[in-house]
Formats: C-alpha cells, structure tokens, sequence
C-alpha cells in the first residue's frame, strides 16, 4: 500500500506534474532550498514508488543532472487530488513521461529553469503559466508556447527557448505566431509579445531577428499588433 504523504511531498509530486521533470536543481530553486534538501526530498519519494530516475552515464560527461518524472504511483495519487481540475489528456501524457526522448527532456527541464529564473524576477507581480495551466485555453498558438507570462506592471508575453533547435524550426515558430495572430484566434486582450531565447550563436540570433521583421512586414503587422524579442537568455527579458 503506498505510503500517505505529508504537505511538503504532495507539493513535489504538483510541481513535477505542472513541469514534467525535476532536477535537483531546479527544485531547490523553486521551493529556495538547498540542493541537498531538494536531493533527499526527491530521493524519498522515488524509493518509495512516486517518481521515477532518469540518469544515464552519459549524463555526467554532459553535465546534466538526474531528471525525476511522476509513475503510475503518482498520477493515481494525484488523479484523487486534484484529478477533477485537469483533462484525461493531461494524465495520459504524464503516463509516458518515463520514454520520452532526450531532446524533449532537456526543453521541459530548460523550461522550469526558465521559470525560476522569471519568477525570481518579477516575484509575485507576474503570473507565470507553463504548459499544463495552457492547455485548456482555446486560440492559443499549437504546440503551446514553453511559458506565458502575465507582469502587472507590463505588456504579457510568450517565452520560447530555442537552443537546440536547428534554426528552420524558430523561423517556422515565428510563421505560426503570425499566422496564429492573423487568423483571430486569440480572442482576449492584446497579442503577448514573443521572446525567443537563443544563446547559441550571435549570427544566428541576428538571422532571427531579421527573419521575424521580414515576416511581420510581409503580413503588415508591426508593434502595435506585437513584437518579437530574440534574447540570450532568460534573464535579458528583464531588460528589453
């Protein structure tokens, strides 16, 4: 019979179900802990059958940490939890978590290092939405952006992290912002700007910039309709 959680692991297993994976790292981020604490928490919980360990040995030559993912074990903890609020959808991609390729790890690690990173920015001022809070939302660009963020203070945005994918990828992303935009679909306030994180190649953030102003004048939309940003990194958006 699997063991009753307290606050504190029940808070975890929400955190991975929201972001996919959590590292050590990142959780000791989120939840401001050690990454010793954050480690021992994770590590309970995956000797007592809640998350699973991805950590190949590879992974120390990349310098990558272990990723840790819900199991079955946990999707049916949580389903009793909180199950009503979200999508059998939802659930069903959890459940395929533990094969998912390296690639699709690594974004959705980078995008809870990226949420970190804007939370401690913007603190409670902002709401910050990944993927799980997007999927109910309908006219939103498909596949769902990495991050929406909701300042209070300032124009709301999209956050994209590109590194890692070849470049005729970001420039199809910014023909589907385009066309998403002209087709009306986003029936609420004003367009959400996009920041395109890319901190790969300084040529290359030069060829998005200018394929993106090329793209928006071809459909004669300009800022007044939104803006596309290509950073660094996640931090610069704090300074655009």
């Amino acid at each position: 019979m699997a063991r009753q959680l307290n606050d504190k692991q029940l808070n975890i297993l929400e955190l991975i179900l929201r972001f996919r994976y959590a590292t050590t790292d990142n959780l000791a981020s989120t939840r401001n802990i050690t990454a010793n604490s954050a480690y021992s928490a994770l590590e309970i919980l995956h000797k007592a059958g809640y998350i699973g360990k991805l950590h190949e040995k590879s992974y120390r030559l990349q310098n990558k940490s272990a990723r840790y993912f819900l199991t079955s074990q946990a999707i049916d903890y949580l389903r009793n939890e909180v199950g009503s609020q979200l999508p059998d959808s939802a659930w069903k991609a959890r459940s395929k978590d533990a094969n998912r390729s390296a690639a699709f790890v690594d974004q959705q690690v980078a995008i809870h290092g990226a949420y970190n990173v804007l939370h401690g920015i913007y603190g409670d001022s902002a709401q910050i939405m990944t993927a799980l809070e997007m999927g109910g939302e309908e006219g939103i660009i498909r596949p769902l952006p990495g991050l929406r963020v909701r300042p209070t203070s300032c124009k709301k945005f999209f956050v994209e992290l590109t590194d890692g994918q070849h470049l005729f990828i970001a420039k199809k992303r910014i023909r589907k912002y385009i066309q998403n935009y002209d087709d009306g679909d986003w029936e609420w306030d004003e367009y959400p700007d996009v920041y395109m994180v890319r901190a790969s190649s300084a040529a290359e953030r030069t060829a998005l910039r200018k394929y993106a102003a090329e793209r928006m004048e071809d459909a004669y939309l300009d800022e007044d309709d939104f803006s596309f940003h290509v950073v660094t990194s996640v931090a610069q958006i704090k300074r655009i």
